[in-house]
């Protein structure tokens, strides 16, 4: 009969609770009160734990710290679990905010830093090691193993305490600040290799050559398929839970599993269980579907809760009253000395050699000089094994905290003399626009169709947008519906009242004929167009259920339909979900239902539009765009688009105008989006009032400030375009005339082969409305209109 696990008794789990709430309270109140003077909160966390331990707390009040802290290592055991848990999330915040790219074009100088880093003070640390007195050596018959492990203390570097540092010093993002996280990590890599050869020394009393083989070994084998097999697969699980699932909630669960998933490979290989968690961070760091949103909630939960509570436990084990003690603290400040020397000296000994200033050196020796927690570790494991004495651990755990203290101040002082260099301003510009660009942060988009010319067109367009951007774009088959079309009316009805509306649709497949299975995966090859030409063109001809416009194409073979869609987007298959879904009880609700959870919808017509107050694409698209639970993209195609298969639609000049709201904003990186993929130049137009011909001298100056504001206007969409290389001119046009009168005459004048607008959407007698001077333009504009639509 198996043993039930007894659980968590009573005093057990009130203590562990008490225990949480006094160390994540106090570290929190030090880490706000360090910030308020201009210093990390790191810095008060670690002296939480001070605080609270033997030294202070034990000594001012033993009873609260006996019943707190004083426990069985069974119950402490249990703090360390979540301290764990807080470091494991810490080192992912650091893998999330890790340019990998950046590290890569850099890896020379954050393999020289590192080594650095490592050779000068593991020599000074082991012959520092070799001449203490042997008070301080728990076994004085094991000289070499203490000294190799004092070596090893001094050669670590805190990734962690780093990383919250850089953080909190706004600098995380800088060349400088990822060439420390780099060279930190090299350096951290090597010190668990020396942590796992001077352990196996420990315990075998002879050096264990083929330990650390197989930690080398380990190490290589598990970075390698890291950032190959591993990449893919981290890939296509976000991808995987991003599209089936709902919510931020899922994405940060689905990292957090990858985390502890690659956190509990490393442990079993014997190495750290944050390089799995740090390493995981970066893959997902690396997507762009985990956008900046995402990363931001991970990040203030990690730093608000659990990074608190691992510094505060990492300080909680000293005690500094063996450093009262004048020989004690005479070794602890030479120690110190050393540790610090040997970080100094060995970044400055080889910062010439890696094309580094003066004041950077500086820089990153006091980033990697910073100890923090993992010297801790260590010093925790040497206390274990019987290689520290008591005095020796607090030695080596104030060396820790001192370092970690020292880091800010030496980092802000330096880094006020570093320059930035005008590649390093251009990337962290890029990086900016990508954060509060709208494009760059589309995870979905969803394109309906029944293979209309408009659809294939819209498709193309698609394709070209999304060509260079992390974004999985969902083609959707609509089968025609002969059930009553009062059903969806009644639905329709209910959701403008404001009531609960549930879609049950029934899908309708040829080739399965299964009632109540409301999806189907469609396949296609890449660029091969899985479509008989000549049976398309005699298919039936059908209207499309998004564009009233009849058409030829295979409106009546979804598998068809969608390969040539999947032709037109011309994207890899990896990033194109293909879908069926019965028009029942209305394509108009199939459409909304579907388009929630995602990003962006894209709507393909021809349709003009008629008399003025009309919907200029009909009803249905009318309903869509009014119902919407996401942006929508409207795409006019070209008129005379009437084959079955739309050949590829060439783009070379794109008319841009622009009041510079938002949604003009959102509009233009469209517009360039597709300009880059088309190799097309852009005109950014604005158009002002001008002042009658009576009032010209008397205006002159509300005249000249209206064009001085146009002028910045065009000019801020410029500079968007320009930076995304696309070739971009402006244009402020001064006219009495009504501002969309004079867009269509210069649309149809101006040989443009696509015109790009942005509009939002407000209810005017009960249907979309896009605004006069949109709507005027789409029904009165030769060339093909784009329209970006948000509420």
């Amino acid at each position: 009969m198996a043993t039930v696990i007894e659980p968590l008794s009573h005093y057990q789990l009130l203590l562990v609770v008490a225990q949480l709430l006094v160390l994540l309270a106090v570290a929190r109140l030090f880490g706000e009160a360090f910030s308020k003077i201009g210093q990390p909160a790191v810095i008060g966390e670690l002296l939480a734990g001070v605080l609270l331990g033997p030294s202070v707390l034990g000594l001012v009040a033993p009873g609260v710290y006996g019943w707190l802290f004083a426990v069985s290592e069974s119950q402490f055991h249990l703090l360390e679990v979540i301290a764990w848990v807080g470091l494991i999330m810490l080192l992912i915040v650091t893998g999330l905010e890790t340019d990998l790219d950046l590290i890569v074009s850099k890896g020379r100088t954050a393999v020289l830093l590192s080594l650095g880093g490592i050779i000068v003070p593991f020599t000074t640390g082991f012959a520092l090691g070799w001449m203490l007195p042997l008070e301080f050596v728990a076994a004085p018959d094991q000289r070499l193993v203490f000294s190799l492990f004092i070596a090893t203390a001094m050669s670590i570097s805190a990734i962690p305490v780093i990383a919250k540092i850089l953080i909190e010093l706004d600098v995380i993002r800088r060349d400088i600040g990822q060439l420390i996280l780099a060279a930190g990590m090299v350096d951290d890599t090597i010190g668990w290799i020396l942590l796992a050869t001077v352990a196996g020394l420990a315990q075998s009393g002879v050096a264990d050559i083929d330990s650390a083989l197989v930690t080398v070994v380990s190490v290589v084998v598990f970075l390698g398929l890291a950032f190959t097999v591993g990449q893919r697969f981290v890939s296509s699980v976000m991808r995987w839970v991003d599209t089936n699932t709902s919510g931020e909630t899922s994405m940060i669960t689905a990292l957090v599993v990858l985390a502890l998933a690659a956190a509990a490979i490393t442990q079993f290989l014997g190495l750290e269980a944050i390089l799995g968690a740090f390493v995981v961070g970066v893959l997902v760091g690396g997507l762009k579907r985990f956008d900046h949103r995402l990363r931001r909630t991970f990040e203030v939960m990690t730093l608000g809760v659990f990074a608190p509570v691992f510094f505060a436990i990492a300080g909680l084990r000293m005690n500094v009253t063996t450093l009262f003690d004048p020989t004690v603290a005479l070794v602890g400040v030479v120690v110190l000395a050393v540790a610090c020397f040997g970080k100094f000296a060995g970044v400055l000994g080889v910062s010439r050699l890696a094309g580094l200033s003066y004041w950077e050196a500086i820089t990153i020796g006091g980033g990697m000089n910073a100890r923090g927690a993992m010297e801790i570790i260590v010093a925790t494991v040497g206390l274990g094994l019987g290689i520290l004495t008591i005095e020796t651990y607090s030695i080596i755990v104030v060396v820790a905290i001192v370092t970690s203290l020292m880091a800010p101040p030496v980092m802000r002082w330096s880094l006020e003399k570093v320059e930035m260099s005008a590649e390093e301003r251009a990337r962290l510009d890029r990086e900016q626009r990508r954060t509060d660009a709208f494009v760059a942060s589309l995870g979905r988009v969803l394109l309906p169709t029944r293979c209309s010319p408009a659809s294939q067109f819209a498709a193309q367009l698609v394709g070209a947008v999304v060509r260079d951007e992390d974004i999985e774009v969902t083609t959707m088959f609509v089968h025609p519906s002969s059930q009553n079309a009062a059903t969806g009316h009644l639905a329709r009805t209910a959701r403008r009242l404001g009531l609960p509306v549930r879609v049950i649709p029934f899908f309708s497949d040829s080739s399965t004929n299964r009632a109540g299975d409301n999806r189907s995966e469609a396949t296609g090859p890449d660029r091969e167009l899985d479509v008989d030409a000549d049976a398309a063109a005699d298919s039936e001809t059908d209207v499309d259920l998004l564009d009233e416009s009849p058409t030829e194409a295979p409106a009546d073979d979804p598998s068809r339909c969608l390969s040539l869609t999947r032709f037109q987007l011309d994207l890899p298959k990896a990033r194109v979900r293909t879908i069926t879904r019965s028009a029942s009880p209305s394509a108009t609700e199939i459409v909304l239902a579907e388009s929630v959870g995602h990003d962006l919808l894209v709507l393909g017509s021809v349709a003009r539009g008629g008399a003025p107050g009309e919907a200029p694409f009909g009803a249905v698209i009318d309903e869509v765009v009014r119902d919407a639970s996401c942006p929508v993209l409207l795409v006019r195609a070209p008129a005379e688009l009437e084959e079955t298969i739309v050949d590829p639609v060439a783009i070379e000049r794109i008319l841009l105008p622009t009041t510079g709201t938002q949604y003009n904003r959102r509009a233009a990186e469209f517009a360039f989006a597709i300009a880059r993929s088309y190799g097309a130049s852009v005109e950014v137009v604005t158009v002002i009032d001008s002042p009658p011909a009576a009032d010209r001298f008397v205006g002159r100056s509300s005249s000249t400030a209206a064009r001085t504001l146009g002028e910045k206007i065009v000019d801020a969409q410029a500079d968007l375009g320009q930076s995304m290389g696309v070739v971009t001119t402006t244009a402020v046009i001064e006219t009495e005339r009504t501002p969309h009168e004079v867009l269509v005459e210069r649309a149809n004048t101006g040989e443009y082969d696509l015109l790009v607008l942005g509009g939002s959407t407000r209810l005017a007698t009960e249907r979309a409305f896009l605004g006069h001077r949109v709507e005027h333009v789409l029904r009165n504009a030769d060339c093909p209109v784009v329209v970006f639509t948000s509420q």
